[in-house]
């Protein structure tokens, strides 16, 4: 499965999307029963480590600082916070059961939150120890680096362990021979064929993710210790990773008839998170998803996103020649006023609205936008950022508020298998066929999604 997205200048002020929920802060951190739904402005991304541009690394580590310098009696501390996972006692890890898969994802979540608190937007990167770069590298530099870009300590290299009684006083890494990761992504390989039920899966996956904590070793290859080291949030993101790419390829599994001990997995509650598996189940609903890689894009104006010049160029190095669905999904998409047309060409610079759509390997397919006409309301009525306020506020949103939405380009990709990179060219046209540079519509994102 791969996810390549290319992120446009906003044009629009941020908007509200009440159906994108994640888990508030009081029900991460174990103060509320069950999990709170609010509104989200945005969508999170976790990146491969190893595809963070220097800044985002730089406020990752940054953020990482901030965490470490909360007193640990606060729950938002990195040390309270790696102590849920093991000691001090008492220790809630879900290990060797059902909820292995599923009990880690509002764990990360709980320390994401607190990083956003420090850096906005930040977001715990996943190590794909799958792939061949670690094959033959092991540990990603920006956990091994002695001093970050500024000749600073790197704050991803270790950690203290502060609490009274501990055995060690900070983390430690002693990492075995290379040689391991081709049997821990054979492991993988298996776990992600899993087609029965969620628990055999959440067992599959667990044992290549034991094996990493010991090919990392030190205190990583302990279990009440291992949560303090840095590299235990990304090797537990790819963990997440995996799993959300097996919920996307098996969305008929689901766990409600499955349980553990007595109990459906669905309603079990997550201990000390106070949610349950049906809360997390989705992680759109959490408001963040996982990026193979990034595109940048070729434009930032609605005029030179439809001027029939290529808005961007996807590289399918990433993409696994076996992929059985390729969409094309458009990001917090505006309604215009007047219906049009929207047809995608990959890899034809010169499309234009005469450019024939019936046996031409390039034409990707259209996208169709009914206009919703002049606004019947007063100033704001049809605002698209206009939605509620709060959890509580019961009115409906706008109803012309942006939304996300996908066309299926298999085919086309699969005609150009061979080619390096994909150039999209996006080509507007009112319904008589006329061309438009303005068609009245804009997007803050695209994203291409194999499976």
């Amino acid at each position: 499965m791969a996810r390549i997205l290319a992120r446009f200048a906003s044009t629009t002020e941020r908007t509200r999307f009440p159906s994108a929920n994640f888990l508030s802060a009081a029900a991460i951190s174990g103060t509320a029963a069950t999990a709170t739904a609010r509104t989200t402005t945005t969508t999170f991304y976790r990146k491969n480590i190893l595809n963070l541009t220097a800044d985002e690394l730089a406020n990752l580590r940054e953020a990482f600082i901030k965490v470490y310098e909360i007193r640990a009696t606060d729950d938002r501390s990195y040390q309270y916070i790696a102590g849920i996972h093991g000691l001090p006692a008492p220790i809630y890890c879900a290990h060797g059961n059902p909820l292995f898969a599923v009990w880690h994802r509002p764990y990360l979540l709980m320390l994401e939150k607190s990083l956003q608190e420090q850096v906005p937007d930040v977001t715990i990167p996943y190590w794909d120890w799958t792939s061949p770069t670690t094959r033959q590298e092991g540990i990603p530099k920006a956990y091994t680096d002695e001093k970050d870009e500024s000749g600073n300590d790197n704050s991803l290299l270790k950690a203290r362990i502060e609490f009274s009684g501990s055995n060690f006083p900070e983390t430690s890494r002693d990492p075995g021979p290379l040689e391991t990761f081709d049997r821990l992504a054979e492991l993988v390989k298996q776990a992600q064929q899993v087609d029965t039920t969620y628990s055999r899966y959440s067992s599959a996956l667990e044992s290549p993710h034991n094996g990493l904590h010991g090919w990392v070793g030190g205190t990583m290859g302990i279990v009440p210790y291992s949560a303090y080291d840095p590299i235990f949030w990304s090797h537990h993101c790819n963990v997440d990773r995996l799993f959300a790419e097996w919920q996307a390829a098996h969305p008929n599994i689901v766990p409600k008839e499955e349980a553990f001990n007595g109990r459906s997995i669905w309603t079990t509650p997550l201990t000390p998170f106070g949610v349950t598996t049906e809360d997390v189940w989705d992680i759109k609903k959490l408001g963040y998803e996982y990026l193979t890689d990034e595109a940048p894009p070729a434009a930032s104006t609605v005029a030179e996103k439809f001027s029939g010049t290529p808005v961007l160029g996807f590289s399918l190095a990433s993409v696994e020649p076996t992929f059985e669905k390729a969409e094309l999904e458009f990001q917090n998409l505006l309604h215009p006023r007047s219906s049009c047309e929207i047809r995608v060409f990959l890899n034809q610079p010169d499309a234009n609205a005469n450019t024939p759509t019936t046996g031409n390997e390039h034409y990707a397919g259209s996208l169709f936008l009914f206009g919703h006409g002049e606004c019947p309301g007063e100033a704001g009525h049809c605002a698209p950022e206009r939605g509620p306020i709060d959890q509580f506020d019961i009115r409906r949103p706008s109803h012309v508020q942006p939304f996300n939405t996908s066309i299926d380009v298999t085919e086309a990709i699969r005609k150009l298998a061979g080619a390096d990179e994909v150039s999209v060219n996006l080509i507007a046209t009112d319904p008589k066929g006329n061309q438009l540079t303005s068609p009245g519509t804009d997007f803050e994102a695209i994203m291409l999604t194999t499976l």
